[in-house]
């Protein structure tokens, strides 16, 4: 059953507002998060535009919480969606809880490493003896309120993957909401300064942690434990492992905001509003980004179901609107940038605005059309698996080409320092369209024809009774000796058959089917949806599975059918061999070399053991997990007899 069929049948601009909406609005409340204090700060007596700089100072403390957070929440969403997918959720709910307790444990430490160590943190970010004491007022109730927004960020995207987004954008809005509120009570009634602001904040993210706390009692697909909050430090490492690519995005604006802060201090060392309109820049410039990136990422189903069913027009179609979306943002973003700088500070209660100030929306951001159009760029290029070009286009503005060009720039004065940006997005942008070129190109070399129209597979009515499954090392012979067993037992197997018979249930091709196994990694969009084209394709993978073992007896190779199976009491067979012997058979077989052969062994083996554990949460080729290993160096032949026998003495 194709619950998302949907994705290639709806228009695309329809489908496009469904999904964008809520996303643009939770990525932009998440945004205004960091902006609304600095507006009440500029009107408040005392504060101004010392306050407002102060928070630019603290702001990377700020991403960094953000990041640890985005790391852990976003790969335990993308591990749900994965074994939402498969009707695994038997290790759900440890996922969730041992998460959060790391959670909880990383932010207690940030918070008696960030309280212990606030001055020369807060100097080596930018602050001199003026600014100082007011980023230290406002760091305090930053670094206290650490663990729930540390926490709320990592429950927000599991909210989404259970299958409740809007629950997860009103959580959000709900702690702005307050924030808001509070921010004018605080400093202008009860005149509490930079602690008020930096309360204001911390009550907002305790509304935000509340909100996403209590939805855990109500969760749709797991149910949590006392026992499940555990810490495990491997479950860390498979969900870091999905989150990565979140935590480098948040890790890379620390490091720029921390480089032009320490590098204007040297520029402008009497001008102690510069890092604060710079900072301001940066967090207006961040809501355009989060505008874009909520359209992009509304995309990312819509263009990820159709490219793995290879309906390609509706991905370009898709695309297209994204783009033009893009453009109407980034021009929009671009003439208010232009013309109306000194109006924008002017929203942050600055009366007077420095030459500096107007040039950090003039120069420093007058390619934020060319920013939009490579930051959804990436996401598209993720949205079709092409994790390479997508991390290589999210990464270079910042990373590569931005950090070194702004050591380069700063050089030669003020305003070549400024210009660093906008060189580094023309770069980028270069890169962008070089990778898209080449993408569309390969569109017109892909069939719109999936193999299994071609060659229809239909599953054997056989005898009752016997169900063998064989899990094998690359090079062993295990499909070999598959299929040779079941000719000896008279029954049917199956392997790369089952790929026809999920890409006739789903739509999506066989290809697409095939590298499952093969590849674990997951597309961001798993984070908005609970039924990708990844999961849809691995829910029709084991209902096949399952209808197989109901027609009787066979052999069925990989796809983790002596878990999926397990009701079905299937003799469980593990193949492995001398690496020689492997390295022999793949030579013979592929005419590779020796060591290329090695070399794909491994990689071959390490993928099947992780698509293993993604699935099973047990250890491949632990011998635990089978009734039978057998080191296939004997010989396919006596392999196969020896397997025989076992099976004879069994029934």
């Amino acid at each position: 059953m194709n619950n998302n069929k949907f994705l290639e049948e709806v228009k695309v601009g329809k489908l496009l507002r469904m999904f964008a909406i809520p996303c643009v609005i939770s990525l932009v409340v998440q945004a205004l998060y960091n902006i609304v204090d600095q507006i009440f700060i500029g009107f408040t007596k005392g504060l101004g535009e010392l306050g407002n700089t102060a928070t630019g100072i603290v702001y990377p403390l700020t991403v960094i919480a953000l990041a640890v957070g985005l790391l852990i929440g976003d790969g335990v969403a993308a591990k749900l969606s994965i074994n939402q997918g498969q009707n695994n959720n038997k290790h759900n709910s440890k996922i969730i809880a041992s998460n959060l307790t790391h959670g909880l444990i990383i932010s207690l430490l940030m918070i008696t490493f960030g309280l212990i160590f606030a001055k020369p943190i807060l100097k080596s970010f930018g602050a001199n003896g003026v600014i100082l004491p007011f980023a230290l007022d406002y760091s305090t109730f930053i670094l206290i309120g650490f663990p729930l927004y540390i926490i709320g960020t990592i429950i927000n995207p599991i909210i989404r993957a259970d299958g409740s987004p809007r629950y997860a954008m009103l959580s959000m809005v709900a702690g702005a909401v307050t924030n808001i509120i509070l921010d004018p009570i605080f400093l202008f009634a009860c005149k509490m300064g930079m602690k008020g602001a930096a309360l204001a904040t911390f009550l907002g993210q305790v509304v935000t942690f509340t909100l996403s706390v209590i939805y855990l009692f109500r969760a749709k697909t797991f149910k949590l434990k006392l026992s499940d909050f555990v810490p495990n430090i491997k479950m860390l490492g498979t969900v870091s492992k999905l989150g990565i690519s979140s935590f480098l995005t948040q890790i890379s604006i620390v490091i720029i905001s921390i480089i032009n802060n320490n590098l204007i201090l040297s520029l402008l060392p009497t001008d102690n509003s510069a890092i604060g309109m710079l900072t301001i820049a940066f967090k207006v410039f961040g809501i355009v980004i989060s505008i874009i990136i909520g359209i992009a990422c509304g995309g990312q189903p819509i263009i990820g179901y159709n490219y793995g069913a290879r309906k390609f027009d509706r991905v370009k179609q898709t695309f297209k609107y994204i783009m033009i979306s893009t453009l109407i943002v980034g021009v929009v973003a671009t003439l208010l940038f232009l013309l109306l700088p000194k109006q924008i500070f002017a929203l942050f209660g600055y009366k007077e605005i420095s030459d500096f100030g107007v040039k950090c929306f003039t120069i420093y951001m007058n390619m934020i059309l060319l920013t939009c159009f490579t930051k959804a760029s990436a996401i598209f290029f993720q949205s079709i698996e092409k994790p390479i070009k997508s991390t290589l286009v999210a990464m270079c503005r910042d990373l590569l080409f931005l950090v070194p060009l702004t050591f380069i720039m700063y050089n030669f004065g003020v305003n070549a320092f400024l210009w660093s940006a906008p060189i580094s997005d023309v770069l980028t942008t270069i890169l962008a369209v070089v990778f898209l070129i080449l993408v569309f190109k390969e569109f017109t070399k892909l069939s719109l024809k999936t193999e299994n129209e071609e060659n229809p597979v239909k599953i054997e009515k056989t005898k009752p009774g016997l169900i063998i499954t064989i899990s094998r090392e690359h090079g062993a012979g295990g499909r070999e000796i598959a299929f040779e067993l079941a000719k000896k037992l008279n029954i049917p197997c199956y392997d790369k058959e089952l790929a026809s018979m999920v890409a006739k249930d789903t739509g999506l091709s066989v290809d697409y089917i095939n590298k499952l196994e093969n590849n674990i990694s997951q597309p961001m969009y798993e984070l908005y949806l609970t039924k990708t084209p990844t999961a849809i394709a691995r829910e029709a993978q084991n209902n096949i599975l399952e209808a197989i073992a109901k027609k009787g007896s066979c052999v069925i190779v990989g796809r983790c059918a002596d878990f999926i199976l397990s009701d079905y009491n299937p003799y469980r067979i593990f193949i492995y061999a001398d690496m020689e012997y492997k390295q022999q058979r793949i030579m013979n077989n592929y005419k590779d070399s020796k060591n290329t052969a090695y070399e794909n062994i491994l990689k071959s083996d390490k993928n099947r053991a992780k698509f293993y554990y993604e699935t099973t949460g047990q250890v491949w080729g632990m011998k635990e997990n089978y009734d039978l290993c057998i080191n296939s160096s004997i010989g396919v032949e006596e392999t196969v007899n020896m397997i025989y026998n076992y099976i004879q003495n069994k029934i």
